[in-house]
Formats: structure tokens, sequence, C-alpha cells
């Protein structure tokens, strides 16, 4: 189980260490604020529109919402065997003036409980957030933030079909295959699919370095598959607006292998599309009553605090209080 857990995120982890730099460029670039001309899109590339961050097709085509569901399916044969199914929901609505937010929702299938999701909202250079599971639903002011992490929150979202894609590598092939109509704009429809004669991608060098000895078999799998997974099985559509080359819809289904596992097989599916454009958006605002930012939670001694307890268990010690030590 542990093993196939650790697949169900590798295929996002493959990119990381890539997508932190180039957000860390980003975060710190003037060319946040979202102004300034873009350039023709190149349409004998189409994949590069899978690039495309959301700032970038903001700047394209104005404010937009985006939703995506991600299956994720991982096996291995075994005694017992290895299985995982794994659900993924995310939504973003990100406004041309730069203010956006996002939704996330996890189900690892590991049932009742297991349940994670957050959603983070960055309006006026300032960050809010709050977990699936926050009390009374209230969000936290995160004014350290200056938006750093709300920025790769999304996108880690909004970029789960790049990253995908980026798997691949050379291996997915992408052919012409009509015209489409999304949200009344028109767009140019890719059929997707695993190219002929495809060879595995080549090995990630991260610069891990591991101790003396070698790894343990699962240990083995993982690494296998974060420095080059084997392209298996891809097909699927990629629509892109035929004026900006901003992607509006994906349907990917695909699998992978595990070199030196011909048993162990990752499977997914991702449907990403843009749901609503410009008005139809709605403005991204500040939430109401936000929590101030708290660098040291109360947690238990807070708990304990209300309760009157701390007190009396530091007169019971016969402790004094830290303003009577000239603290």
């Amino acid at each position: 189980m542990r093993l196939a857990a650790a697949l169900a995120l590798a295929a996002l982890l493959a990119c990381t260490r890539e997508r932190d730099e180039e957000g860390r460029r980003r975060v710190f670039s003037a060319q946040e604020s979202g102004a300034g001309a873009e350039a023709p899109f190149d349409w004998d590339r189409p994949e590069t529109s899978l690039a495309f961050d959301a700032d970038a097709v903001a700047r394209r085509i104005g404010s937009f919402e985006w939703t995506a569901a991600v299956e994720w399916s991982f096996s291995r044969p075994g005694d017992p065997p290895a299985r995982v199914h794994a659900l993924e929901r995310h939504r973003v609505r990100q406004s041309a003036t730069g203010e956006f937010e996002v939704a996330t929702e996890i189900d690892p299938g590991q049932g009742e409980g297991s349940l994670s999701g957050r959603t983070v909202v960055f309006v006026g250079g300032t960050t809010f957030a709050r977990s699936r599971y926050a009390p009374f639903g209230r969000f936290r002011e995160r004014p350290s933030d200056r938006g750093r992490d709300a920025r790769a929150t999304r996108d880690e979202s909004f970029r789960i079909p790049a990253d995908l894609a980026r798997l691949y590598g050379p291996a997915l092939a992408l052919a012409p295959a009509g015209e489409a109509t999304v949200l009344g704009r028109s767009g140019r429809t890719f059929r997707l699919a695993l190219a002929a004669g495809a060879a595995p991608t080549a090995p990630v060098a991260d610069g891990r370095v591991l101790p003396a000895g070698d790894p343990d078999p699962d240990t083995r799998r993982r690494l296998a598959f974060l420095q080059g997974p084997l392209p298996l099985a891809a097909d699927g559509e990629l629509v892109l607006d035929a004026e900006t080359g901003v992607p509006l819809r994906v349907r990917l289904r695909g699998a992978f292998g595990v070199a030196g596992d011909k048993t162990a097989r990752a499977q997914f599916e991702v449907v990403a599309q843009v749901r609503a454009l410009g008005a139809a958006v709605g403005a991204v605002v500040a939430p109401k009553d936000a929590l101030p930012d708290a660098r040291k939670p109360p947690g238990v001694s807070g708990a304990l605090e209300a309760a009157g307890l701390k007190e009396r268990g530091d007169r019971a010690m016969g402790r004094a209080e830290p303003g009577e030590e000239g603290d």
C-alpha cells in the first residue's frame, strides 16, 4: 500500500523541483502584475499551450474560472496486492487584475477521515487560507506569504495537465482533429495519443544522494518512476482557443509503467476545462471575518488556559508568572 500511495504522488513530484525554481523566478518577476503584450501563439507547436500558467492565460483571455478532476489508479500484484484509487478535484478563479482563488479536494482512497483539501485566496497583495476542516469555515490571514505560497498552490492545481504531459515528453503526440466551440469561443482541436515507437523519457538527474548500500525494493521502484516513467498508453483531446492558443479543454487518459518492475502500473484520467469567462467569473474578494495570522497556534496550551487548568497547574508547582521573573 505504501508503494502505491507513493506512486500516486510521484506523477506530480517528478516535476516539483523544476516547477519550484520556475515559480520562484515568476514570483519575483516584474511581469507578475499581468501587464505587457503577449507574443503570438506558435501553432506549429501546440503542445506549448500546456505550459501557460494562470497569469498568462488571464493576460490572453481575461478573467476565467477553471476546473479539473483527476482519477488515479495504481496497482502491483503481490501478496497482498498493492492497489490505490485516488480522486482529486481542483478549481481556480483567476481575475485579469491578478487576484485569484484556488480550492482543492483530495480523496486518497483510504476511507473516511482521509479526505483533505484547502482554499486559498490572494487579494490586494495578501493571502488568505483555510483548511477543508477549518473551525466554522474561517479563513486565516497569511500576511508574510506575499502571494508566494498562494501562487505555488494555484500552479500545483492549474498545471496538472502540463505536469502529466511533461512526464510523457516526446512520447505524447498531438495531431489536428478539427474545430470546436467552448463558451462561445472558436477553438482548434488536437488529438492526444502515444507516439508511434515512443521511447521512455530520459532519466531526470535531480542530485539525490543515497546512503551507502542499495535501497529496498519499494524505494527502488519509487526512484525508477520519478527518474523515468515508462509511457504505456495515452488517449485524449486538447481544445485550444483559436485566437490566443489558450487551452480551453483538456482530456487525457493514460498509463505508465516502472522501469525494472513490469508488474507495477499507474493509470490516470484528467478532465480540465475553462468553465466561465469575463464578467461571468465574478470578482475575487477578501474573505469576511478572516482570523489574524497566528505565528504560534495555541493548540493544547490554549485549551488548557481556556479551562483554567494551566494556571492551577502552575500554582500547584509553585511557578511564578513570567512577568514576575522579569522575562
